[in-house]
């Protein structure tokens, strides 16, 4: 029988984990959550304001905000995009991370009702004040030097791709066109980065089914820096016309090594 030599290791992404009744791979990494040897952020939006740790909301055009109420209901934060073409909402918490120290970063969030003229952007970024990781989907483009984001552009196409770039170099997509996003929608996004290494998933829990899509991007040339410090990443945006989109983010978790 094997014998750990102690190391701690990261633990998998865990949503859902604890309706399954299997005590092997599950229980693993449910049981590395709460491991002393694990650092966990998570927050769930509760009380009546954000809390005072958070850098300022990227924001840009009329009424475009990141906004924290008091009493809503389950908790969540709201990224308004106001209703300016290209106006955006994003949010970033600090450059606490890294993929050589191993880095897992979860997500739940909820679509506007609308996903026309709209992009997103979920996952991890060397940069809390970007207005926006990539500049243009198509290519793509990036304005961060090192970032792993699931990015939706309807002003591309309306895929959901998984977007990487390492040390400001060529950036990579991993493709799936079988994915489709809907409206009005509570999805559940996991970015594991260890190393250079980068794995995504995205899988819908709500409204219109969707299948769990797994993105492994380690072609050559794509992947993340590793050394790199990331923060945890939401942004949105809209894109054309004066249409103002809401996109609710109900929780997410970071899941990192002690030291």
């Amino acid at each position: 029988m094997a014998v750990s030599d102690g190391t701690p290791k990261l633990p998998g992404p865990s949503g859902g984990l604890s309706g399954l009744n299997l005590l092997d791979g599950p229980l693993r990494d449910l049981l590395k959550q709460s491991d002393f040897f694990t650092n966990v952020f998570e927050d769930t939006f509760r009380g009546d304001a954000l809390d005072a740790k958070y850098p300022a909301a990227k924001t840009n055009g009329a009424s475009a905000a990141v906004t924290f109420t008091e009493h809503n209901v389950q908790g969540f934060l709201e990224f308004v995009t106001g209703t300016d073409s290209e106006g955006y909402a994003g949010q970033g918490l600090g450059l606490q991370y890294t993929g050589d120290r191993g880095v897992l970063a979860e997500f739940l969030f909820e679509t506007p009702s609308s996903i026309a003229t709209y992009k997103f952007e979920v996952g991890m970024s060397d940069a809390d004040n970007d207005a926006g990781g990539v500049s243009g989907k198509s290519g793509p483009t990036m304005t961060a030097g090192d970032f792993a984001c699931m990015v939706f552009d309807t002003a591309d196409n309306t895929e959901t791709d998984l977007i990487t770039v390492k040390g400001a170099g060529t950036p990579a997509a991993a493709e799936n066109a079988l994915f489709v996003l809907a409206a009005s929608t509570i999805y559940y996004v996991t970015i594991q980065i260890i190393g250079d290494d980068v794995l995504a998933t995205i899988q819908g829990l709500s409204g219109t089914p969707t299948a769990k899509f797994t993105y492994a991007n380690l072609i050559a040339g794509g992947g993340i820096e590793g050394g790199t410090a990331l923060t945890p990443w939401f942004f949105t945006q809209a894109r054309t016309g004066s249409a103002s989109r809401t996109t609710k983010l109900y929780k997410y978790r970071m899941t990192t090594l002690g030291w």
